[in-house]
């Protein structure tokens, strides 16, 4: 995706939240359900069903996703994903 193709696909919004500021506000959400066997919780991501369980650390055996890793990969993905969407909107090359 170019500059222009991401200024296309956001100017519509940007315009529609300038009007109409409570169109901006969005809910999250996520469900777990606690798994029948260990100390474990399956969480539906919408693209997958992710079980996380203990840290290694903490006496799980590390089959399981850890809860932790995954909140600090979310934070990961939603940084990777705002620079690369403000270095194209503002045409500069992520090397």
């Amino acid at each position: 995706m170019d500059a222009q193709q991401l200024k296309a696909l956001q100017t519509p919004l940007k315009d529609r939240y300038r009007d109409e500021p409570s169109a901006a506000q969005i809910t999250l959400s996520a469900t777990g359900v606690l798994g029948d066997e260990g100390v474990t919780c399956r969480v539906e991501t919408g693209k997958a069903l992710v079980e996380a369980g203990l840290h290694p650390a903490t006496g799980g055996d590390g089959v399981q996703a850890c809860s932790g890793d995954m909140l600090l990969e979310a934070l990961v993905a939603c940084a990777g994903v705002t620079l690369r969407a403000v270095a194209t909107a503002i045409g500069v090359e992520v090397r």
